[in-house]
């Protein structure tokens, strides 16, 4: 039940009330529609762009106070529709001058020429075989009387490249709107997305490159790409979004991609140019990239990003569509270039800016509900139910499913074949994508809630482009639809009006040449709450929404404060606003001058750690292992190689200051650190034992003191995948502390541990005063999910004897993949019992009773806890004089999710009668088991499956008992999991736990590392926690939205997350471990990279 618990734990809802009412053309006299005729030489497969439908711009073109709507028509004309009250609408389209016969995309409104009134921008594309001419964007200017001139050419952006939608912004600061025209190559698509370069080098197709026209103050325009810094690239570019993402005061700019290239993020530097740090910036985004919005969804004062994909909800649809990328795949687009990308959508949620002025980003559509979505074009971000937070509409739906795996493969075979009659037949047969649009509710707490079916958004169609606005004035906002093969969609928004649900509207009122205020920006404080909006009509996708500004309110009846920051910096403040009303601010009434950033970054001084000095910190770096572990199990779910390095500390030359070992692994042997008085480490080097054992890879390191000598001695496990089982490498080793800090080994101090290991806990269990050991079994390599047996070794004065029969046999065999334990006296009698982790299991308790070790984790009073867990800490957090635990598990934020109701699990055997093991990991739905993944991605392993089942199809709806057989399921291994959510565990004394998940922002990734230390020194204990599973097989997206976080405690069990922008901890790597090290400076945190550098963060002392 966790994951419920977590998933639901935000505001209250206002209950299930539709919020949208669908009106008829009838109803509104909006009777567009966006016509598709096909024909045998105009098709999909003639034009792979025909389908990409067009968009709609909402803006009040006659200053009347209502909106008005103009749609983008591909095959017909485009339509202007004057509002005229009550929801009634006129086509004005002919008598207004507006009619097009061109292929229109996108709508961009907005007033080119400042006179006050809105002009309207076409962007035109076409098919692959048009000819420039007709391609020629459109600009239609007001003549303020109902009627439009169209000046493109006169104005130098009748751009004739394959555009897909333009924004107007001002780059360079000069007060004049400038123009970014986002294109896309439908005459490049055929030649797929390896044929492609990420810079471009190899794209060939000048119409297909994005564009910057700079505006010249004189009525016209200027082509300004190359200098500005607009990358010259072949380019599928179907969203864009313009934002102030770093505070800095200057627009940048998001560039959606379908495909390929990668993503582009023009960072604005200030001088007139653009660099794109979306490599430095994102750690993955979507794969095929469609419309994307920028808002700030959490009302943390940074603006966050979300792109759609094509994905859909249903797992065996998924499988339908979703192919295969190989391992050697990704490796060659790496090489030559291109980042990873997946077929999922995006949410980036910002942390906030880093001391060096860039922005780290964490994706979390997963964590937050929004990860599939079907075949989505438009994002938006907007406060649909008036409640202070900014929900999400996704529009969906495609005429044709032509990524259909098994219609590829038929079209595929046909024209292989020579019969395009053949290939096209298929074409005509095949179904349309007809679903509904989404609309999800913001929870407050990183989450959203699926209300489409109970706020009357089910209805199915082909939707592309949509806006929202205020069509009645009424404060709420409502939405426009522009669908192919149907007309528009109108909802109005009919939400309740009452005590809960205030809002404010705000008509920025700027002066000339920017009399929309395009680039203020708005910071609203009611309720307790901050909300921040960036003046940017251009959302979504192709589209243009209400340019005044949005807040809802909740239940405050008043805004205690609003700051408008003009494009010009001069600053507007206004107090004790009345809510429920249209505030139309003027840019002549603001007399403040704003100086610096907008969004100051935070004063490192005020931030509790601060990265080590360069000059002391310790100097390491593992180099990034070149296993490819999916050559021995093409299946596994990710590279279990990668485990490393460990830390210890201990002061080991008995100078009073705490030394670091850092673990070694392939061909490296590890390196102890000694801590100098004067601040800083130096590696010891001279004679060391473990320079002769290179040869082992080191996946745990603990110091203690072994023989009684009164020195810390280093006890190091040996861990591999790769090993052939019981390999000499495997043996765990012990050095002994001579003194000083010199180490000798004493290889007859262990008995033969011939496995795969990695935890390790030191404890006096038999109450001897001689320091026992657990290590844990981490895997059998080669052999992934089978565990390895695990130890109990008793010390019996420096000679370690393995015990494990005789107190613990269940630990030969243990259920899963141990990572991590701890001795704890949980039931409080005065012995230290164990507490184990790992993957594939519970967390499990084993009670001492003198003699043995008894599992009696059925008695702990926790619900079903089996997931993948990866780290342990212990604490007294609530001052009860109880040992409490905290445990770091999957989180909430990856591709795999479980619960009771739904468990993920895993089936292990030799399906085949190759001497591999299989891996098919499965979701149950329904009370019945289900590969996760399809045909494409086990078919090429498990071939007699892929043979039983020759259809994507058929293998998509089939059971993991309809593709093995029963009788071979019950020979294989199996496991299942309950929940992924890390949790903190309060003892209640009475022999049992409570679980309590963390909260949502340490859910979003993994937590492979956690420290229990009163951190800022007010009594109570807090957690900094850290992880990242950066590497998974290449089609699932990694978990590595982690960027460290310190957990602050109450003294009562509970914790507020503090982002790294406000900590100053930023650990956005492949965190394996952490460790505190006392220093001259004060406490530190290291932070061990598998496969980077350490980091070390110096805690300021309070």
């Amino acid at each position: 039940m966790l994951i419920m618990a977590v998933m639901s734990c935000g505001r209250p809802s206002a209950g299930d009330r539709p919020l949208f009412r669908l009106l008829s053309p009838a109803q509104t006299g909006v009777t567009f529609a966006n016509t598709i005729a096909t024909t045998d030489s105009v098709n999909v497969q003639t034009d792979v762009y025909l389908y990409n439908g067009g968009g709609v711009a909402v803006g009040d073109i006659d200053n009347d106070g209502l909106p008005d709507i103009f749609f983008a028509g591909n095959m017909v004309s485009s339509r202007l529709y004057l509002n005229k009250g009550n929801m009634r609408f006129e086509d004005i389209t002919e008598s207004a001058g507006v009619k097009t016969d061109r292929w229109a995309t996108g709508a961009t409104m907005v007033d080119i020429n400042n006179d006050g009134y809105l002009d309207i921008y076409v962007s035109v594309s076409g098919p692959p075989w048009s000819r420039g001419e007709s391609r020629a964007n459109l600009l239609f200017i007001n003549n303020r009387d109902g009627t439009f001139t169209e000046a493109a050419a006169k104005y130098g952006i009748a751009d004739t490249g394959f555009t897909t939608h333009a924004v107007f912004f001002d780059y360079n600061g000069d007060g004049f709107l400038d123009l970014f025209l986002l294109n896309n190559s439908p005459q490049d698509f055929a030649r797929g997305a390896t044929d492609a370069h990420p810079l471009g080098v190899r794209s060939n197709s000048p119409a297909s490159y994005n564009k910057l026209y700079r505006n010249n103050g004189d009525g016209t325009f200027t082509d300004v790409s190359q200098e500005a810094g607009i990358l010259r690239q072949l380019g599928y570019g179907l969203g864009v979004a313009v934002a102030d993402l770093n505070g800095d005061g200057w627009p940048d700019l998001y560039i959606s991609n379908d495909v390929a290239p990668n993503d582009v993020l023009y960072i604005n530097n200030g001088d007139g140019t653009f660099t794109d740090r979306a490599g430095a910036w994102l750690k993955h985004t979507s794969f095929a990239g469609m419309g994307v919005d920028i808002a700030d969804f959490n009302n943390d004062g940074w603006p966050d990003i979300l792109q759609v994909d094509m994905m859909p909800a249903a797992l065996d649809r998924r499988k339908r569509m979703s192919g295969y990328l190989t391992e050697g795949g990704r490796m060659e687009l790496r090489h030559r270039g291109f980042r990873d990308d997946y077929d999922v959508n995006s949410l980036q949620m910002s942390n906030g800016v880093t001391n060096n002025g860039a922005v780290m980003f964490s994706e979390i559509a997963h964590l937050a509900g929004l990860a599939y979505t079907d075949w989505s074009w438009s994002a938006l971000f907007g406060d649909f139910d008036n409640d202070g937070y900014k929900d999400i509409v996704i529009t969906n739906g495609y005429p044709k499913g032509t990524i259909d795996l098994d219609y590829q493969m038929e079209v595929f075979r046909a024209r292989r074949a020579g019969d395009q009659r053949g290939a096209l037949n298929l074409l005509k047969e095949l179904p349309g994508y007809r679903v509904s649009n989404y609309v999800f509710r913001n929870n407050g707490d990183l989450t959203f809630t699926d209300k489409t079916t109970a706020w009357g958004m089910d209805q199915p169609g082909y939707s592309y482009g949509a806006a929202y606005a205020d069509l009645n004035n009424d404060g709420r906002l409502d939405l426009v639809v522009n669908n192919i093969d149907a007309p528009a969609f109108i909802y109005e928004n009919v939400a309740p009006k009452d005590d809960a649900h205030h809002y404010l509207e705000i008509k920025l009122a700027g002066e000339s040449p920017n009399r929309s205020g395009i680039g203020s920006t708005l910071i609203l404080t009611a309720g307790g709450q901050k909300q921040y909006i960036y003046q940017s009509p251009y959302r979504g996708y192709t589209s243009t929404v209400d340019d005044r500004p949005h807040f809802g309110l909740g239940a405050a009846t008043r805004v205690d404060s609003l700051r408008v920051v003009w494009p010009d910096r001069r600053v507007q403040i206004l107090t004790h606003v009345a809510a429920d009303q249209l505030l139309i601010l003027k840019q002549s009434d603001a007399t403040h001058a704003a100086s610096g950033r907008r969004h100051p970054i935070p004063d490192s001084r005020h931030r509790l750690f601060e990265p080590m000095d360069p000059a002391i910190a310790l100097r390491f770096a593992q180099p990034a292992s070149e296993s490819v572990d999916f050559t021995v199990q093409p299946l596994l779910p990710y590279p279990l190689s990668r485990q490393g390095p460990p830390l210890a500390v201990g002061d080991v030359d008995g100078d009073g200051l705490e030394d670091v070992y850092v673990g070694g692994a392939d061909g490296i042997p590890g390196k102890l650190f000694l801590q100098r008085p004067g601040g800083g480490f130096v590696e010891s080097v001279a004679g060391q034992p473990w320079a002769a054992d290179s040869a082992y890879t080191d996946w745990g390191a603990t110091f203690f003191d072994a023989n009684g000598d009164g020195l810390p001695d280093l006890y190091v496990a040996s861990g591999s995948y790769r090993l052939a089982p019981r390999s000499p490498r495997l043996q765990d080793r012990l050095y002994i502390n001579r003194g000083g800090g010199r180490f000798v080994r004493d290889s007859a101090a262990l008995p033969a541990m011939l496995t795969s290991k990695g935890a390790i806990a030191v404890g006096d269990f038999n109450g001897d005063g001689k320091p026992d050991l657990f290590v844990g079994g981490r895997l059998a390599p080669r052999n992934y999910p089978y565990p390895a047996r695990s130890y109990i070794l008793r010390n019996d004065g420096g000679h370690f004897t393995d015990v494990t029969a005789l107190v613990c046999p269940e630990l030969m065999n243990p259920g899963g993949m141990i990572t991590a334990a701890v001795w704890i006296d949980f039931d409080g009698d005065g012995k230290l019992d164990l507490v184990t982790a790992g993957e594939w299991m519970p967390l499990q308790f084993f009670k001492n009773d003198g003699a043995h070790l008894r599992n009696v984790t059925a008695a702990m009073g926790l619900p079903p806890m089996r997931g993948w867990w990866y780290s342990l800490a212990v604490g007294d957090f609530n001052h009860d004089g109880r040992p409490d635990l905290v445990a770091g598990n999957l989180g909430l934020n990856f591709a795999y999710t479980t619960s009771p109701q739904s468990r993920f699990g895993v089936y292990a055997d030799n399906f085949t009668g190759s001497r591999t093991t299989d891996i098919v990991l499965t979701q149950q739905i329904g009370g019945t088991e289900y590969p996760v993944f399809g045909r494409a991605r086990l078919g090429p392993s498990i071939y007699t499956a892929a043979l039983r089942f020759p259809t994507y199809a058929s293998f998509a709806t089939a059971s993991v008992e309809q593709l093995f057989g029963a009788s071979q399921l019950r020979h294989a291994l199996h496991y299942q999991t309950d929940t992924f959510a890390s949790v903190y565990l309060q003892n209640n004394g009475d022999g049992t736990f409570t679980s309590v998940p963390l909260p949502n922002l340490a859910q979003i990734a993994p937590i492979r590392g956690i420290i229990a230390d009163d951190v800022d020194g007010d009594g109570n204990l807090d957690l900094i926690v850290a992880g990242n599973l950066s590497e998974t097989e290449p089609n699932t997206p990694p978990a590595d939205a982690g960027n460290g976080l310190w957990l602050k405690g109450d003294g009562r069990g509970h914790f507020t997350p503090i982002p790294a922008g406000e900590s100053g901890f930023l650990a956005p790597r492949d965190v394996t471990g952490l460790a505190l090290v006392k220093t001259p400076a004060g406490k530190a945190v290291f932070v061990a990279n598998n496969g980077d550098s350490l980091q070390a963060f110096i805690i300021r002392r309070r």
